[in-house]
């Protein structure tokens, strides 16, 4: 894994007694591939593509600015249902490491990936799972 390694001098609290912080290296590309390996994008979708039961993860303006700590709190504040379609939609819960949060953060952010984000991306095995309680509703109402 690639860390960026921060000095911290200026830190005199108990917190940084160590005086070293790692930070990983986002990439965006490996946060694509993490988008569908990890099956996100059978609730969430990108660029209209995956599915409608959680927000979309498109990225806003301005292109190319992100933060991975903000991203993991805003992942934090939905954890329990996040969790619970997890168990119920794959049988498991989703497990993603500090490195692998960072790079899905960048992904959520970065444009181009994100324009040419498509269908085919997503392996044909679970190209249909993704969900879209929209059209569950409606069949129900049938």
């Amino acid at each position: 894994m690639r860390f960026l390694l921060l000095a911290l001098l200026l830190a005199p609290s108990a917190a940084a007694a160590d005086g070293i912080l790692t930070i990983p290296i986002p990439d965006a590309e490996r946060g694509r591939d993490l988008f569908v390996s990890k099956g996100c994008v059978v609730c969430h979708s990108v660029n209209g593509v995956g599915g409608a039961v959680a927000p979309a993860l498109d990225a806003t303006e301005p292109a190319g600015v992100f933060d991975p700590v903000d991203f993991a709190a805003r992942m934090w504040r939905g954890a329990q249902a996040m969790t619970a379609l997890q168990e119920t939609e794959l049988g498991y819960q989703i497990e993603l490491s500090g490195q692998e949060t960072a790079d899905f953060a960048a992904f959520s952010e970065h444009h181009a990936l994100q324009a040419g984000f498509t269908e085919e991306m997503i392996p044909e095995i679970i190209r249909g799972w993704t969900l879209n309680y929209y059209d569950d509703a409606e069949e129900e109402m049938e």
